[in-house]
This record gives structure tokens, sequence and C-alpha cells, in this order.
């Protein structure tokens, strides 16, 4: 009799011990295979540009993906854990964690695949090959691909700060978008996909953003020619996501279909 009491305290000690562990693995919001996402696409396409989070809670998040900054100040690239700003004079920035963002999605990356010999003439022919790797692991998860590599060419934007009252991201793309064409560049683009059934939460597809080697140039990818390239695919499963708490967005009508603005400015 007393070797059975024995053994249910120490059951009962073990299970209060994984509980608790339980319990302090959720007051860590940072899920290592979630994708974190701030704001909608399609708030954001709205003109919704106010800052939602710092960089020092995206950080906390994850340590790849892309984004932009408050006033969409240039265009995010996150890498090893440094959240870069390509900015609309065409310089790179390391940017405080004090600064803040209105829509980025990051994750803690977790190689799942290597890509070995990839290159592409165009923009349109990497993201083929790209979707043709997704569809080897199925078209409905989520996928963050780094890949590095040499390009002779490659044609990436950033964006003016804008005030406000601020205009739809379309109006922005006409008058304050820049564009910069670089030759001869090695380094590393990071690459953001999402499923066809997620497009009214983001861009269904590839988002790619780019930073080169020398952390001196960068931005929103739009056109390229790459050799030598060599790649890492992370397939993401779960997704988190925070909103704003604006009055603008509490009221926004959300009910339009973006999709044909969000293709108009990829």
């Amino acid at each position: 009799m007393l070797n059975k009491r024995i053994l249910f305290v120490s059951i009962f000690i073990v299970c209060l011990i994984a509980i608790s562990a339980v319990s302090a693995g959720n007051g860590n919001t940072t899920k290592d295979d979630a994708m974190h996402q701030v704001s909608l696409m399609q708030s954001f396409m709205h003109g919704e540009y106010d800052g939602v989070v710092t960089v020092g809670e995206l950080k906390s998040w994850g340590d790849t993906g892309l984004g932009t900054f408050e006033g969409v100040n240039g265009e995010m690239i996150v890498l090893d854990g440094v959240v870069y700003q390509a900015s609309a004079d065409g310089s790179i920035h390391v940017m405080n964690d004090n600064e803040t963002v209105p829509f980025s999605t990051v994750t803690t990356f977790d190689e799942d695949e290597k890509i070995s010999e990839i290159s592409a003439s165009s923009f349109d022919d990497l993201t083929t090959k790209l979707d043709k790797e997704v569809k080897k692991h199925g078209t409905n998860n989520m996928y963050v691909v780094k890949i590095k590599g040499d390009f002779s060419n490659i044609t990436v934007r950033s964006v003016e700060k804008q005030e406000k009252p601020y205009k739809e991201f379309t109006e922005v793309a006409k008058v304050d978008q820049k564009v910069f064409n670089y030759t001869n560049q090695s380094g590393t683009i990071v690459a953001v996909y999402f499923p066809e059934y997620m497009s009214e939460l983001n861009m269904h597809g590839w988002h790619l953003h780019f930073l080169n080697d020398a952390k001196d140039k960068g931005g929103h990818v739009l056109g390229l020619t790459m050799k030598n390239g060599t790649g890492a695919m992370d397939t993401v499963q779960e997704f988190d996501m925070v909103l704003p708490q604006s009055e603008s967005f509490a009221n926004m009508n959300l009910s339009e279909n973006m999709t044909s603005k969000i293709n108009s400015v990829e």
C-alpha cells in the first residue's frame, strides 16, 4: 500500500513539473515555427502606416523576414536577427529598437530544405523555380526562403516616408517610389510565400527583398539576373498576427478585393 502511495505521489509531482514547464513556455509569445505578421496587407494598401509594434518587439518574434517602417519609411530586410532599412536615398541602415513597424512578416528561420545550384534570368524565372519547390512540400503551407547568389543585375525599390494624411499605397508607388538598378552584386534575397487562401491577410505568392553582402545596397526586388545561387527553405505552419489599435483601422472598410492593387505595385 505504501509503495502504491509513493508511486502516486511521484506521478503527481512529475505532472506538476510538466504543467509548470508548459505554463512557463506559454509565457513566451514567440513560437519557433510561426509566421508573425504585423497588421494586414489590405489595410496597409489603404494607407494604414502608423507603427503597431517596435523593432525590438519584432526581433523577439523572428530573425528573418521583411516589411517597412512607420510612414512607409523605406523597405525592411530582417536577416540573421538584424533589422535593416533600405531607405529612399539608396542607403542602408541598421534600425534602432525604438523604431516602429506598421507592416511586417518575420519568422525564426529553421532550415527544412536546401536549394542548391539555383540561377535565374529574371524575377519571374526565379519565382517559377521557387514555385516548383513549394509544390514538392504543399502549396497550402507558408514558406520563407533565403537565397545567396551573384547578381549581374538586380533592380530594387524603396519608398519615401509619408506624412499624414496618408494616401493609398498605389498612389505612393506612383509618385514616391525610388528605383535603383545595381550590377555585379553578391548578396541575399529574403523571400516570403503565402498560399492563396490567405490572400485576405497578405499577398498570395512571393514577396522578395534583397540585401547585398556589403550591407550598403538593397530593397524590394523588382527584377534580377542571378547565378551561383544557393538557398535554404523554411516550411512554416503556424500563424500569429497583431492588428493596429487605431480608430482608423477599427472602422476601415476592408471588403474591397485588393488583389489587383497589390499586384500592381509588386
